[in-house]
């Protein structure tokens, strides 16, 4: 398929060739090292100047700056310099949208990597980049071989993050973009039978999918030679084992299926040690994990996923989809901007729409069809009004916002909750960064002296917490109970302003993840870069919210779509991973978690 030397072969080569006694390369090469050092180490310093515009996300700054460097390195093909400049120009012209010129100095680069003494985790670097500039032009299977690749390949020192994004990489491509004959290629060059086993259950589900069941069982002998294999997991050995669970529905005729559509913007970018995994991949990660669970506790239920991307510019993905695939339910997009417009269409289908992600209240209003997993900001606060009901009556409160539409949604929602539940009086305040001294002055002149039954500080930036504590010190304002939203539940910032909280906060944040779930656990294994805080929370949007679904289906059949709707309005309060889900007959989630942080420790109180 591709006229090129395996990437691992390369590798394999390019570490024999740095291996050489010191002594050979310096008789063929008889130029003393000194000479040019100077220059070697200007170009270094501008290579940081671009690296560092690249991480700024100032791309075509940072792409003139690799092409100086690469103009400059004298046209030596050892040169260190001319590798890092063609490696790094590459990456800025893929940020700007231009992959047929990126893949053109990558493949440059990896021409001759052994001839040029090019480096192996330069090699490697070079052929994730490469994998993301082929599926940019449309080349699905050729980029999802060139991850896999790497993520077979042995990873240099420090590399390991690149192996298991290439590895997650290859999967996603695999579960959302290829066919079912396209996948038997990712078969062939996956060497661990885990991952035989993963590409292997991906494809007969898409035969399950097109209802190609004459395909699925004349694949059926390759399950029993894996299950022979003695260094398969237990967690793959039971996705075996539900692939002939599934052949035995299939054969009985008590195969059941849902189909739901997946609105979800997968990002495939080129690697940076800088930049986190994209939120939309991490979420249908989520997803896909849970489907795998379900499919092993219960494979006779068919979960139809179909994709619809919002990063390809269409108009509407999901008119798209609905048009397409005509799903029982819709699950996305991440982003509000896209809810609104998947909302309107879902509306207009009449087909129930989830979005685990998105805040804004535009989604809902007036929109039977439509669900948020993750409150609104206004929510949100009365949310913290409700929680603080529950143990004091206030008389009077007080909210503090940062100045920010959505911080300050969450202070309106308090005071409005408390003011219902007949609380006299309340005070608002918002202060920012960049407040002047009247505002302050302002500010201080409501709160001076003064003393509240409740303040709420919804707050993001460190510099306006610290502005807001040194406010309520220098106004002598007094207060019983402190509540917070935004960044308050993060480590760092509660061990910063300890010492002035002494009374203790109470947190609500949708960001706490509790390590409980076993099965949980050994199926996310190899993804563990999924769970690094904060951002494992996208993982568990995605997984958490078809768990919550699955659970809502198994309750009772649901076949019509505006049952499945009312259901889901009335549906019971439910657990999931790190978060509880509540409508009360409406269609916002009404649940948070809600942290207790007294005596320097935190504590989950619901």
């Amino acid at each position: 398929m591709m006229n090129k030397i395996p990437f691992f072969c390369t590798l394999l080569l390019a570490l024999a060739l740095q291996s050489r006694p010191a002594g050979a390369e310096a008789a063929k090469d008889p130029q003393p090292a000194a000479v040019g050092e100077p220059a070697e180490r200007n170009l270094q310093s501008e290579m940081v100047k671009g690296k560092t515009l690249f991480v700024r996300k100032e791309y075509a700054e940072a792409r003139k700056i690799f092409e100086e460097i690469a103009i400059n390195s004298g046209g030596n093909p050892k040169s260190k310099s001319l590798h890092a400049a063609r490696l790094w120009l590459a990456k800025s012209l893929f940020m700007q949208q231009d992959a047929k010129g990126a893949a053109e100095q990558l493949e440059l680069l990896l021409k001759n990597p052994a001839a040029t003494g090019l480096e192996p985790a330069t090699i490697y670097e070079a052929h994730f980049d490469l994998a993301a500039c082929r599926l940019k032009l449309g080349q699905k299977l050729p980029a999802a071989l060139d991850y896999l690749n790497v993520g077979v390949s042995a990873a240099p020192a420090g590399m390991e993050k690149v192996r298991e994004t290439a590895l997650g990489n290859a999967r996603l491509i695999a579960c959302t973009m290829l066919d079912a004959d396209e996948i038997t290629a990712l078969e062939r060059v996956a060497k661990e039978p885990d991952l035989q086993a993963f590409f292997l259950n991906e494809r007969m589900q898409k035969y399950l999918r097109e209802n190609n069941t004459s395909a699925f069982k004349s694949s059926l002998p390759l399950v029993d030679t894996l299950l022979k294999s003695p260094s398969i997991s237990p967690l793959h050995r039971q996705l075996l084992l539900s692939l002939k669970q599934q052949q035995k529905a299939i054969t009985e005729r008590a195969m059941k299926e849902r189909r739901i559509g997946i609105l979800l913007p997968l990002e495939f970018t080129v690697y940076s040690r800088s930049s986190p995994l994209p939120a939309g991949n991490r979420v249908f990660s989520g997803l896909h994990n849970r489907l795998l669970k379900q499919q092993i506790n219960q494979p006779d239920l068919l979960v139809n996923t179909a994709t619809a991307s919002t990063s390809d510019h269409e108009k509407n993905p999901a008119e798209k989809l609905i048009e397409s695939h005509r799903p029982t339910l819709l699950i996305g997009p991440l982003f509000s901007a896209e809810a609104v417009d998947a909302a309107h269409a879902a509306k207009s289908a009449k087909i129930p729409l989830i979005t685990p992600t998105a805040t804004d209240r535009r989604i809902t209003e007036n929109n039977p069809w439509c669900f948020q997993l993750n409150p609104t900001h206004e929510e949100r606060g009365r949310i913290a009004a409700r929680e603080l009901l529950k143990i004091s009556k206030p008389a009077t409160a007080a909210a503090i916002a940062e100045k920010s539409p959505h911080l300050e949604e969450m202070a309106k929602g308090f005071l409005d909750e408390l003011k219902l539940a007949g609380t006299k009086k309340v005070v608002y305040a918002s202060i920012g960064t960049t407040t002047d001294s009247a505002a302050v002055k302002t500010v201080i002149g409501n709160l001076r002296g003064k003393s509240f039954d409740a303040l709420y500080l919804p707050m993001d930036k460190p510099a306006v917490i610290d502005r807001t504590l040194s406010l309520l010190e220098s106004s002598g304002t007094a207060y019983k109970h402190l509540l917070g939203s935004g960044i308050w539940d993060e480590k760092t910032v509660l061990n910063r302003f300890r010492e002035r909280i002494p009374k203790g906060i109470t947190i609500f944040t949708d960001y706490h993840t509790e390590y409980d779930g076993g099965k949980t656990a050994e199926i996310a294994k190899n993804q563990h870069l999924l769970w690094n805080a904060p951002l494992s929370s996208y993982f568990w949007y995605g997984y958490d919210t078809l768990d919550y679904l699955l659970n809502l289906l198994a309750l009772k059949p649901l076949d019509k779509n505006r049952d499945l709707a009312r259901a889901l309005q009335s549906a019971p309060v439910f657990k999931a991973h790190y978060i509880s889900y509540e409508f009360g007959g409406g269609n916002v989630n009404r649940s948070m978690n809600v942290l207790r942080y007294e005596n320097r420790v935190i504590k989950r109180v619901r």
